[in-house]
């Protein structure tokens, strides 16, 4: 009898490399029955995708994208209302979120990353429509409909994001409004 499929190394890498694994292990080194050393070791083998979805490498991710190098470009009369480490849910790779600082500005929205100091995503915050909050994705995603397109947006402070841009928008509504 034949399995009905073979497996092969590129299946397993793949498997394991999309879903991931964690080994645990404790030793404890003792003389005379006294334990004198403790080893806690704990691995975790996936892609860098995964590990980011779920969070493993967070505090690497957040440490390589926190704080920019150069100082990210303003207009004169731009200001900084929120600044916020996130990801970007990339259109090019599918299932792929890119790091970096999220900075909403009086003018504009921006992915910042530090390495190599380039805006990776920017769209005016005159451009942006917010659809209505769904629960189902998690607190912690935001879409973004705008002029040239959509954008799924993941961060700490999406409910301040949202509010921010809630009060933005309807600022700039009123400021139109009283226009005759």
């Amino acid at each position: 009898m034949k399995p009905q499929k073979e497996s092969c190394l590129v299946e397993v890498l793949d498997r394991l490399l999309d879903k991931g694994a964690v080994l645990s292990a404790d030793l404890i080194i003792s003389v005379a029955g006294v334990p004198l050393i403790g080893l806690n070791l704990r691995a975790a083998l996936a892609s860098m995708e995964t590990m980011l979805n779920y969070g493993i490498m967070e505090d690497w991710d957040r440490s390589s994208a926190a704080e920019p190098r150069e100082e990210l470009p303003l207009a004169e009369d731009e200001e900084i209302i929120l600044k916020a480490f996130g990801y970007l849910q990339s259109q090019e790779i599918l299932g792929s979120w890119l790091p970096g600082v999220w900075h909403l500005t009086s003018k504009r929205l921006i992915l910042w990353r530090r390495s190599p100091g380039e805006v990776v995503f920017e769209v005016p915050v005159r451009e942006i429509r917010l659809p209505e909050a769904d629960e189902s994705k998690g607190r912690s995603e935001l879409d973004l409909i705008y002029s040239g397109g959509s954008a799924r947006i993941r961060l700490s402070e999406t409910e301040g994001l949202r509010k921010a841009l809630d009060h933005i928008l309807m600022a700039r509504a009123e400021i139109i409004a009283e226009i005759p």
